[in-house]
């Protein structure tokens, strides 16, 4: 009896944090955004570990500029139970909100113990490159690109991300050959072609200046440094 008691509360409990979450999507749709907060509010209070109410939460009080608070809200997400539905999806999207909201430092400690936690997932190695090449640890974002094209060795975007570091590291020639190769995965990957024209774009900047550079060396005009430019990568 007591077993059967348990089951219909825990039915009733996830019953009424799932209503509750519903509620917040909606009221977000409807654009109220006070009745969104509060729906994530009371499911949160019905049951705190509700890892998308988590999320939410936690989106919500990066856009208040709550980043203390926000921050918790994410990285609490990574002392939930295994079992928990969807967790490192749940996980990811924390990131993947944080990089598009150019939160890179915070992205880059997020994935970091993501991947400590759950070593076999590509998507926290991606994560990993995105915010570590942002943050300008190149090697850091390299060697994380090259263990999620081990982990999923078929996914054109990742062999795409490792190409876009590469050019970070101005190693345009190995570059080029990522491009080339994610776009034999995948001929209409649309970012791919992009930073694959941008890195010949920046190839043959290097070569003129390089011919510059001998002709005003021969002529006894001294060099000036050219200015880089930086584009983000194109997660």
């Amino acid at each position: 009896m007591r077993s059967k008691r348990s089951r219909g509360s825990h039915a009733s409990t996830q019953f009424a944090v799932e209503a509750e979450y519903a509620e917040s999507i909606f009221r977000n749709a409807l654009g109220d955004a006070p009745a969104s907060i509060a729906a994530l509010k009371r499911a949160l209070t019905i049951n705190p570990e509700y890892a998308p109410a988590i999320l939410s939460m936690g989106s919500v009080e990066y856009q208040l500029r709550r980043r203390a608070s926000g921050k918790r809200m994410f990285f609490s997400l990574l002392s939930l139970p295994e079992e928990t539905e969807d967790l490192c999806k749940i996980i990811d999207e924390a990131g993947s909100f944080l990089i598009d909201t150019n939160e890179y430092a915070d992205g880059l400690e997020l994935y970091r113990l993501a991947a400590r936690r759950f070593p076999n997932i590509a998507e926290f190695q991606q994560g990993i490159g995105c915010c570590a090449g942002h943050e300008g640890y190149i090697d850091e974002a390299l060697a994380a690109s090259r263990r999620a094209i081990d982990l999923d060795a078929r996914n054109a975007a990742y062999v795409s991300d490792l190409g876009w570091t590469l050019v970070l590291a101005q190693r345009y020639l190995e570059a080029e050959v990522m491009f080339q190769r994610a776009l034999a995965m995948d001929p209409a990957h649309e970012r791919a072609q992009a930073n694959l024209d941008y890195c010949r774009e920046k190839m043959v900047a290097r070569t003129a200046s390089k011919s510059r550079s001998k002709g005003r060396t021969a002529s006894g005009v001294p060099v000036q440094k050219s200015v880089r430019t930086r584009r983000s990568p194109s997660r």
